[in-house]
């Protein structure tokens, strides 16, 4: 069998065309020009060589949409199509008297932006960025909230802009400032807060001189053999074929965070298959896995066979060639074996150059094995990966207990004693149902990690409002003075084992609130975030506290392992680029920023007026 070029293996990129763009109808049938005779299929072809996957395509979507909690800084909107725009959507709303909660300085009127990759699921979250509209007169958005926006398609046809269907909707509060502009307080972003309203799948296209409905029923077959979900008792394949020219294709789970990994896969598929060839195809391969310069791809081959081939990747384990051993794991892990746990955790922590994928195969295995390696490295002392462990174990399972994952909200007690009520514990479930959902919406999500490396503080500057304190029982250090007026005090004194919080009343008449609270890091979050902190000013008030050297540990943001070059070069047995040693970077250029591995949408902006 013939060997794939594998420079051609990677797809790279990690969004392209949806079919919802590429204007499908369904599958044509009966005579014509697309009757024609397809070429013999050859035993060594794959489904790259019939088809590939676009790598390319977003569609922007925008709305308008109203903020409010603004202190004072708020204005009525101009006359215009986007006032008019909002009116409407408020009068169908039944609000009472839109016009005046127009006029107050409460509120505010804001455009509404996102840009929607190919490949988003309703379960993925990305930012939307805030604007005033040109003649608006608000002077801040700080401390407001976004209500539900619409958001629609844009598109321009002959130079007018033309709006299309509602595809996602966007809400939340809002982080002022941008990366270029992190002072600018008119401009903002709402992280997470934007979702879609149906899933956008990605295309599988047919090359040009393969297109038929012959084979796109064949590459359906193909792929729908390999990965598929269950409905009900049925099996569905997770690709679809709508034209003779492409297919619908959706992601498997287990690669939603690494979908390059799935292409690479998927185009590695033999369309040809037999038992007989597939009992070939295993010894071949498995020498090939055995060979360090073919073993990347080898374990691409092995893993599109599934689990079939989990024995023969496990002797890839033995190698006493490191790359063999992870590449061999790395597939077992997205085979749902943890065998090669140990030899994934290694590199995560020795190996940068294969960290991200490392933790992204052991997100992969939902086995113990590799959870508890996870756990493990949360603990680790470097940043990149105890945080990168943090974000896997999150994406395997929310709720496992090694996250700390905390209430910022203090549950509401019950408004009664439960032995008056003398073991009627249907009442008691009823009663705590209500109680449970009377409480506020989670300002932001709070975790509080039980590790035992060094103290760390985490927050993400994109798609997730998050606060990650490594170091359960972490204490401000005192004296201390924390805060701004516009949000919450924070104050101790030399000697004090309690602070003081303050959140100062916005008009004459108004009182201020207190609470007082224990020195530990996650109950003064907690008790800031109950007087209204939002989660930009509690962000700032722990970049406050690092400047002053309140913090027993570190604070840094969105600490994501970075997809590295040399990942690829070790897969594909490239040579190591040569230096052009009389290339210099330019004088003041920093860091040249790599996209990090796990974000399948880059954010655009700074966090709440500071830069990182």
């Amino acid at each position: 069998m013939r060997e794939p070029n594998r420079r051609q293996v990677l797809v790279m990129g990690s969004s392209a065309a949806a079919v919802a763009w590429l204007g499908g109808a369904d599958l044509p049938r009966g005579k014509g020009p697309l009757a024609k005779k397809d070429p013999p299929l050859k035993i060594d072809e794959t489904v790259g060589d019939l088809a590939y996957v676009r790598a390319q395509g977003t569609v922007r979507v925008e709305g308008v949409g109203l903020v409010v909690g603004l202190d004072g800084t708020g204005s009525d909107p101009e006359p215009g199509l986007y006032r008019d725009k909002i009116l409407g959507q408020m009068r169908a709303a039944m609000v009472p008297q839109p016009e005046r909660v127009l006029a107050s300085k409460a509120t505010s009127l804001v455009l509404v932006k996102a840009t929607l990759p190919v490949g988003v699921t309703r379960e993925d979250r990305f930012d939307a960025d805030i604007e005033l509209t040109p003649a608006s007169t608000t002077t801040s958005l700080e401390g407001g909230v976004l209500l539900k926006a619409e958001l629609t398609q844009v598109a321009y046809a002959q130079g007018r802009e033309l709006e299309g269907k509602v595809l996602a909707w966007a809400a939340g509060p809002i982080v002022t400032g941008t990366r270029e502009a992190p002072t600018n307080v008119k401009v903002g972003r709402v992280l997470g807060g934007t979702r879609v309203r149906a899933d956008i799948p990605y295309a599988l296209i047919i090359k040009d001189n393969r297109k038929s409905i012959k084979t796109a029923a064949l590459l359906q077959t193909v792929v729908g053999r390999r990965f598929f979900r269950l409905e009900g008792v049925d099996q569905k394949g997770l690709a679809e074929a709508k034209t003779d020219q492409y297919l619908v294709l959706h992601v498997p789970k287990v690669y939603h965070q690494n979908q390059a990994r799935y292409f690479q896969v998927l185009q590695l598929l033999p369309v040809v298959d037999t038992p007989e060839l597939r009992a070939q195809r295993l010894e071949q391969w498995k020498a090939e896995l055995l060979d360090p310069s073919k073993a990347g791809v080898a374990a691409l081959k092995l893993e599109g066979l599934g689990r079939n081939a989990i024995p023969t990747l496990k002797t890839g384990l033995e190698s006493p060639d490191p790359n063999v051993r992870f590449f061999a794991a790395e597939a077992l892990g997205y085979l749902n074996d943890a065998s090669g746990a140990d030899v994934l955790a290694a590199a995560a922590v020795e190996r940068p150059e294969f960290r991200a994928f490392a933790l992204a195969a052991l997100a992969a295995s939902d086995q113990g094995g590799a959870i508890a390696r996870l756990r493990e490295l949360l603990s680790h002392p470097e940043t990149e990966v105890r945080y990168g462990a943090f974000n896997a174990l999150r994406t395997l399972d929310e709720n496992d207990p090694f996250l700390g994952k905390v209430s910022v909200f203090e549950p509401e007690r019950l408004a009664f004693d439960e032995d008056d009520w003398q073991g009627d514990t249907m009442a008691l479930r009823i009663a705590a149902i209500k109680a449970l959902r009377n409480r506020p919406a989670e300002p932001f999500h709070l975790y509080l990690v039980d590790s035992e490396g060094p103290p760390l503080v985490h927050v993400s500057n994109s798609r997730r409002s998050e606060i990650v304190v490594f170091g359960r029982r972490q204490r401000l250090l005192p004296p201390l003075v924390l805060g701004d007026p516009n949000g919450v005090l924070v104050n101790a004194g030399p000697e004090d084992d309690e602070a003081q919080l303050t959140r100062v009343a916005a008009g004459p008449d108004a009182v201020d609130r207190r609470t007082v609270s224990r020195l530990e890091l996650g109950e003064v979050i907690r008790k800031a975030a109950q007087l209204g902190a939002t989660y930009p000013q509690v962000v700032e008030l722990l970049r406050s506290a690092e400047r002053l050297k309140n913090l027993e540990g570190t604070l840094v943001v969105d600490a994501l392992p970075a997809a590295d070059p040399g990942y690829e070069r070790a897969q594909l047995a490239l040579e190591e680029p040569k230096k052009d040693e009389s290339v210099g970077r330019a004088s003041g250029e920093g860091p040249v920023r790599r996209p990090r591995f796990f974000e399948r949408i880059w954010p655009k902006g700074g966090l709440n007026r500071k830069a990182k």
